[in-house]
């Protein structure tokens, strides 16, 4: 039995490899919210990670833009 610990670096990194392959849920099936992306980017431009922040921005823009994602015609 091998004993896992999941830290904030941990939880930060899988979400975003989550998001990069396409998956808009967590582990439990939680839509990522707009302000843990937001947290996100603050974590990645700490550690100058600034292709990751630029990627999560754009995602940002793009899944909470009320014009394209949220219009019923």
């Amino acid at each position: 039995m091998s004993l896992v610990l999941k830290s904030f670096d941990y939880l930060i990194n899988n979400s975003y490899k989550r998001i990069f392959e396409g998956k808009h849920f967590d582990e439990n099936f939680q839509p990522y919210t707009q302000d843990f992306i937001k947290e996100m980017i603050e974590y990645f431009l700490l550690r100058e990670e600034y292709e990751k922040c630029q990627f999560l921005k754009e995602y940002n823009s793009k899944r909470f833009d009320h014009e394209k994602n949220y219009l019923s015609k």
